[in-house]
């Protein structure tokens, strides 16, 4: 965008009309006159975008910041049963301290990564209760085994 600004800026120098100008770059010639107008009141930092687009945050900055503070905390420290954080958990903690009144787990992982933390995907897992358990773990790792030696 900055440099076809430019371009445009560039070619009413060299004293082309702006009609020349529409036909060469393929823009209207409003937009020329808009441009050039503005180079003439703002110069070399009308060349820089002025679009302030897209969605307007929904979180405050505050908010983002409690967030992270909360991300940075050790679960247990604030009295919850774990040692880590996931995602999920760090969003139903944010929603029950009132820190947001809801929020995406998406948004949760990009306000981490906007902060440069990370986080590990946690895993659970359950103990069998099976009194055989041991035993047939074992002889599932003796069966894989001979089963890799064997080939068949």
């Amino acid at each position: 965008m900055e440099v076809r600004r430019a371009l445009l800026i560039l070619a009413s120098a060299q004293k082309m009309k702006v009609p020349e100008i529409s036909r060469m770059y393929h823009i209207s010639g409003e937009h020329i006159r808009k441009t050039i107008h503005r180079f003439n009141t703002e110069g070399m930092a009308s060349l820089k975008p002025n679009y302030g687009g897209g969605r307007p945050p929904t979180f405050t900055e505050e908010q983002r910041a409690d967030i992270i503070e909360l991300a940075q905390t050790p679960p247990k420290v604030l009295g919850f049963p774990f040692t880590h954080w996931s995602l999920a958990k760090l969003k139903e903690a944010a929603e029950k301290k009132n820190i947001v009144s809801s929020i995406s787990i998406e948004t949760i992982r990009v306000i981490l990564d906007e902060a440069k933390i990370t986080y590990q995907n946690t895993k659970t897992w359950k103990e069998s209760t099976d009194p055989e358990f041991e035993n047939k773990k074992n002889e599932s790792k003796l069966y894989t085994t001979a089963f890799r030696k064997t080939g068949g």
